[in-house]
């Protein structure tokens, strides 16, 4: 798109609404849409009950080392069992709807204009049926902390509430109409979604000898796992808050 740019990393809030305006408007556009008639691209991609099943093939599976340098990890994870049970709930009684969903909401799928306004989202590869806590989940994940997914330096992990806020006011401006009060009252719930997901995907390939996202060092996965899992321990102490 012509005079367009993208961001590879938020620098500020508006940066956030904006954004996550982008993501809801592309929702809101196809709301209405029959999202079962798109192409499952990754299977079972945010299907938070496999992950986890997963993950405990992983644990039953690994190295006595790995389980050791982990303990803390796994007990961790498998202490928030809840959010995967609310996941099931939400899926098998059918709560929240299908839509069209992109589920890859990072800042650089977004395209700004010279004044830092949102102008459309792009990657379209990942849109697929789904559900809207996957989009703005992703978006608590990737958007809240400062620091990337990459940093081992667990201290600098905090959250931005402004930024959380500034995804809520851009994304119900457009959708604020388009979801359902059951919906809504599982946006805060979207973001421990996410966060936990992704925990339990790098800890169960760290087990699993880095099988899936490969490694850059010793231990890599690990650090990663370690990472977002002090980024949801920050996020569930502001829970309420936000």
């Amino acid at each position: 798109m012509e005079g367009s740019t993208s961001l590879n990393s938020l620098t500020n809030k508006e940066e956030a609404y904006e954004a996550a305006k982008q993501f809801g408007k592309f929702s809101k556009i196809l709301d209405g849409f029959d999202a079962k008639q798109l192409s499952i691209t990754i299977p079972d991609f945010h299907n938070l009950e496999l992950r986890y099943n997963q993950f405990l093939t992983a644990c039953e599976n690994a190295s006595a080392e790995k389980l050791e340098k982990a303990k803390d990890s796994i007990a961790f994870i498998t202490a928030h069992k809840g959010i995967v049970d609310t996941y099931i709930k939400i899926v098998t009684n059918n709560e929240i709807p299908l839509r069209v969903i992109h589920h890859d909401t990072k800042i650089n799928n977004v395209l700004f204009d010279d004044k830092n306004n949102g102008l459309c989202v792009i990657d379209l590869d990942t849109v697929m049926p789904g559900y809207f806590i996957s989009d703005v989940g992703d978006m608590m994940r990737t958007y809240l902390a400062e620091a990337s997914e990459e940093e081992t330096d667990l201290s600098k992990i905090s959250i931005r509430k402004e930024f959380f806020n500034a995804i809520y006011d851009g994304y119900m401006e457009e959708m604020n109409d388009v979801l359902t009060e059951t919906e809504k009252q599982y946006f805060t719930y979207s973001g421990k979604f996410i966060i936990y997901m992704q925990a339990i995907r790098f800890l169960a390939d760290y087990l699993q000898n880095d099988v899936y996202y490969g490694s850059k060092y010793e231990g890599h996965n690990f650090n990663r796992a370690l990472n977002q899992i002090q980024l949801l321990k920050e996020y569930i102490k502001l829970e309420e808050s936000l």
